[in-house]
């Protein structure tokens, strides 16, 4: 704990807020400039007190306050201890009062619309009301009163930029919760809608071409268009237009080959009509269709691998084949030249292979374990 004299020093250089409560029996407290206080006498009896002052306390409990404030792009929302709720555009500060607010006051953002083309949707209740008519014998005035036990309508209206948008008491902004195309993200959350903005759009389909089935990775350019009623006939448009687009290639790619499908694929509106009357009808217009690669599925590349390895051995057989064929070639040739040689010498060829029963090799060894034996007499 701090000393007596640290805490003097503490009090004359810091703000004391919300968290410094204070029984006092006799005594007295200096508020700064920069604070206030709220003091409970011994009957009970609240008095806020904004600094600087100093006051005298006698059996009384006193509470520092809390300050919040709400910068010029901010708004401050302040709950009443009498079920009120004020909505007060920065910049702005107030102190909560326990003994008027209840605990915690909130500070929130405004809704920031840089462009004109930048809007939201805004939802305020609007309670059902009649006429009341006072007849006083001198004037008849007329009050509108509301008409209980009936539930309250909803009004909708479109704010657009540039401006900050801060919400008053009872309207709900429309919280807009897509899809996302190009993410493992669940949902895509935001408030400000902006017309003529430009989304990308990468998708990789599979789809069964006339000969064989392909792999295609495309990239579809659209923006929000002006119909902001067809923005919010649903929810989330992006699960639909993921089964359009896999409508329109499959029903049109069957009987295309690969060599006209990117063609096609160019004429946005013959090739893919589903996705364009879909894009129109959720409030989006298509602008741009790009292929950016085409590859084989893997069950073709699979099968096509197949092919070639088949053909490959079938080509290896094939050169073995061949290469038995001539070094038989080449062995009946050196057989022929052996044998003319014999013939040349003065051999009768026939009465030798009739001898050897037509096994050459047999004649070509004993011719050569003659030769030896004649080499080792001489």
């Amino acid at each position: 704990q701090l000393s007596s004299s640290r805490k003097r020093e503490t009090m004359g250089i810091t703000f004391r807020s919300g968290d410094y409560v204070r029984f006092v029996h006799a005594g007295g407290r200096t508020i700064k400039d920069g604070e206030a206080a709220v003091i409970w006498n011994r009957n009970g009896i609240a008095k806020e007190v904004i600094g600087p002052e100093r006051v005298s306390l006698f059996f009384s409990t006193i509470r520092f306050l809390t300050r919040y404030k709400a910068e010029p792009h901010q708004y401050l929302i302040v709950k009443h201890r009498s079920g009120e709720i004020e909505h007060k555009p920065g910049p702005i500060s107030m102190y909560m009062n326990p003994s008027r607010h209840d605990d915690g006051m909130k500070v929130e953002d405004g809704i920031k619309l840089e462009t004109k083309n930048d809007c939201i949707i805004v939802f305020s209740s609007k309670e059902a009301k009649h006429q009341l008519s006072i007849d006083d014998g001198n004037s008849t005035a007329s009050i509108e009163t509301p008409i209980k036990k009936s539930a309250p309508s909803a009004e909708r209206r479109i704010i657009s930029g540039p401006n900050i948008y801060f919400p008053s008491v009872g309207e709900t902004i429309h919280k807009f919760k897509w899809s996302h195309h190009n993410s493992t993200d669940k949902s895509w959350c935001f408030h400000v809608l902006t017309m003529h903005k430009k989304y990308m759009w990468n998708r990789h389909l599979t789809i069964q071409t006339k000969k064989s089935p392909l792999n295609i990775r495309v990239a579809i350019s659209y923006e929000i268009g002006d119909s902001i009623e067809g923005c919010l006939s649903i929810e989330d448009p992006i699960p639909i237009l993921e089964a359009a687009l896999l409508n329109d290639a499959t029903m049109n790619c069957i009987n295309m080959n690969e060599s006209n499908l990117m063609e096609s694929m160019l004429k946005i509106e013959e090739f893919f009509p589903t996705l364009s009357k879909t894009m129109k009808s959720v409030g989006l217009r298509l602008l741009k269709f790009q292929v950016l690669d085409i590859e084989q599925s893997k069950e073709c590349k699979e099968k096509v691998k197949g092919e070639k390895q088949e053909a490959q051995r079938k080509d290896d057989t094939s050169h073995e084949i061949h290469q038995q064929i001539q070094m038989t070639e080449q062995l009946n040739n050196t057989k022929l030249k052996f044998l003319k040689g014999l013939q040349e010498i003065g051999v009768d060829v026939t009465q030798v292979l009739c001898a050897n029963k037509g096994n050459i090799e047999k004649v070509a060894d004993n011719i050569a374990m003659m030769t030896e034996k004649e080499g080792g007499r001489n």
